[in-house]
């Protein structure tokens, strides 16, 4: 559940039709929604509704797909208090909403939740903080629920970047004329591409995940996720602080961590060599 008319969730939906299962799309967008093909049932609704959502969920229920985001940039200092409080309603408690409504029907059948999550579920990046805060959030509540269930697969989806537009629309939104981080929005704002695969590639994994006699609690979308997260694993925080942030001035993770490991290496000796001296 999620805007079906675009990005993840549209490419998901068309993915589960298409092969095959009965697709029921919620969403607020009613225009997106107008744009999927007429096999998919389509309900406009906000997902932060708990009574709505339950009055729309089919009682065979068999499998719950959590689409539902919303995305900014901005330093946490700088962050507007209602967008934060956006991000965290949609991303956090839309998805525990529709969740909570779909688990009894769930339980009926023996189905499954599979939520999209993110690698900065289990990191962040600069000017990422909110976004990643309230993926932090969903991957807590989601490891809880899955220990919960007995019957009810839990299921965490987390790609690297997708090319959803997600990131033209969150630079475009960058206002740092005020900021003491004025410099690094602007390098981000004419710079910072992160890439990403097609919708479609998630689309798959979220396909395995809802299709799969014995699913995994975890599935990591794309290189770039697994490269970040190896870096988080590895490196002592300060390094890590800054591949976070050569990553955001649009170097790429491996290149970011090779200048940041060489840099250190070379400054070490360098102190070495002088106390020498």
């Amino acid at each position: 559940m999620e805007r079906r008319g675009s990005g993840i969730g549209r490419a998901t939906t068309l993915r589960l039709a298409g092969r095959g299962h009965r697709v029921l799309a919620y969403d607020v967008d009613a225009d997106g929604l107008g744009s999927l093909p007429p096999t998919v049932e389509t309900h406009v609704g906000d997902v932060t509704d708990e009574d709505r959502v339950r009055e729309t969920l089919p009682t065979d229920l068999d499998a719950l797909v959590n689409c539902a985001a919303t995305y900014e940039l901005g330093a946490v200092e700088d962050a507007d208090w209602d967008r934060v409080e956006a991000q965290f309603r949609v991303n956090v408690f839309g998805t525990l909403a529709v969740t909570r409504a779909a688990l009894p029907r769930l339980r009926a059948t023996g189905g499954r939740v599979v939520t999209l999550s993110s690698v900065l579920g289990r990191t962040s990046l600069p000017l990422h903080g909110v976004y990643a805060g309230t993926k932090h959030a969903v991957e807590g509540l989601f490891d809880a629920l899955r220990a919960e269930q007995d019957t009810v697969d839990v299921v965490l989806v987390e790609p690297g970047p997708v090319r959803t537009g997600f990131n033209e629309r969150a630079k475009a939104g960058l206002d740092g004329d005020a900021s003491p981080h004025r410099d690094l929005y602007d390098r981000v704002r004419r710079h910072y591409d992160p890439g990403g695969v097609p919708p479609e590639r998630v689309a798959r994994v979220v396909s395995e995940a809802v299709e799969s006699p014995s699913p995994r609690a975890r599935y990591l979308v794309t290189t770039q996720a697994w490269l970040l997260v190896c870096c988080r694993a590895l490196l002592p925080d300060p390094l890590y602080d800054r591949v976070a942030l050569a990553r955001v001035r649009n170097r790429s993770v491996p290149r970011a961590a090779l200048e940041t490991v060489a840099g250190g290496v070379s400054a070490s000796v360098a102190r070495l060599l002088g106390r020498r001296d």
